[in-house]
């Protein structure tokens, strides 16, 4: 147990671009989630609105929406892989 709070240690205390890759991935991964699963709430709001009738909230909740997808898109595909 303390070697893993050592490890956990180490990786907080050095800076972005230091860090091990397989941190920086599992980070990324975890953005990536919570940007999805955003972007399917949005979605599914933006249906809802769009039934209701409340047509202009809905076009501003699709365009969030829009949005939020095309930040999961640019989250999946890094440009680059800085490697240690």
């Amino acid at each position: 147990m303390a070697d893993f709070r050592e490890k956990i240690k180490t990786i907080s205390s050095t800076k972005g671009s230091s860090a091990p890759e397989t941190a920086k991935r599992l980070g990324m991964g975890c953005l990536l989630m919570v940007v999805l699963a955003v972007s399917i709430l949005t979605f599914f709001l933006a249906i809802g609105l769009f039934l209701s009738g409340n047509w202009i909230l809905a076009l501003v909740v699709l365009l969030f929406f829009a949005l939020s997808t095309l930040t999961a898109a640019v989250l999946l595909f890094p440009q680059k892989i800085d490697s240690l």
